[in-house]
């Protein structure tokens, strides 16, 4: 009986064992030896220039030091297969190592470290959506940004935004009218290459989802719901069938209240906003 209770208290031991190994590795992808497979940019680049090390057993629990040629960097972003790292001051051209807990690899490659002010690069950029109509105020994070808010060219898909504040790891902007969903670039004066978000900054569409009356004469009130409106009632354009209206009233980001125009026939309504235009799906009948 205590041999049957003795083999039991093992497998339980050794089952717990199995789960804590496995939890250990879905928690920390740390379980080997860091390996470097490239980096980016290959050419190398001077002081301060924003590098991408992608590899394997990286970790983002446990201590972890990247060096250039043996001088350690600032890590700006880590995950279990890519970190994110300055070429720190004083480091020469040579291998990049991460180390994780002792464990250290090493690139196959040197990295080259030139002369020059290195590129802007942006990381992040909060909110991640607005329009230029309404004035949204973004902060755009990332490195080698120039002090002087006018030395920094910030575009939003291509449409110049106007920067208010700039430190070198932070600008405050205002998206600018007539701007659309996609990247954000910034280019520094006297700088070789550019910094471009990785994700799309959002121009939301407006929509219409309804509106009451569904029926009435010109000169009468309609109240439009939806999404994405304007909170400036200036900023909403709204048309009965391509007839535009006067300015709404008891306006909110989901509810325009309008007159019908003078001329307006049955059709479509549409609000537009910076220059992006949602459509009801139904027509509005003209009595």
């Amino acid at each position: 009986m205590k041999k049957i209770i003795f083999r039991y208290t093992l497998v339980v031991i050794a089952a717990a064992t199995v789960w804590l190994v496995q939890s250990c590795k879905d928690d920390d992808p740390t379980y080997g030896t860091p390996k470097i497979t490239e980096f980016s940019p290959a050419s190398g680049g001077p002081v301060g220039t924003f590098v991408t090390i992608t590899g394997t057993y990286f970790s983002t629990i446990k201590p972890t030091t990247v060096k250039f040629n043996g001088v350690e960097a600032e890590t700006l972003e880590v995950t279990g297969t890519s970190i994110v790292a300055l070429v720190p001051s004083g480091a020469t051209s040579g291998k990049i190592t991460v180390s994780v807990e002792g464990h250290t690899g090493s690139s196959t490659t040197d990295f080259a470290v030139t002369g020059g002010t290195p590129a802007p690069a942006v990381l992040s950029f909060d909110p991640s959506s607005g329009n230029g109509a309404d004035g949204t105020t973004v902060t755009i994070s990332g490195v080698n940004f120039s002090t002087t808010p006018a030395n920094n060219t910030v575009m939003f898909n291509g449409v110049e935004a106007e920067v208010t504040a700039a430190t070198n790891r932070s600008l405050t902007v205002v998206v600018p009218e007539g701007a659309t969903s996609g990247k954000i670039t910034v280019a520094v004066d006297g700088v070789t290459g550019v910094g471009t978000s990785r994700s799309d900054f959002s121009v939301p569409t407006p929509s219409i989802t309804g509106f009451t009356p569904k029926a009435s004469i010109v000169g009468s009130t309609v109240v439009i719901t939806g999404t994405n409106f304007s909170k400036t009632a200036e900023n909403n354009v709204v048309k009965f069938n391509g007839v535009t209206a006067a300015v709404p009233t008891d306006v909110s980001a989901t509810s325009l209240t309008v007159i019908v125009p003078a001329t307006a026939t049955t059709g479509k309504i549409t609000v537009a906003v910076d220059g992006v235009t949602g459509t009801s799906a139904d027509d509005f009948t003209v009595n």
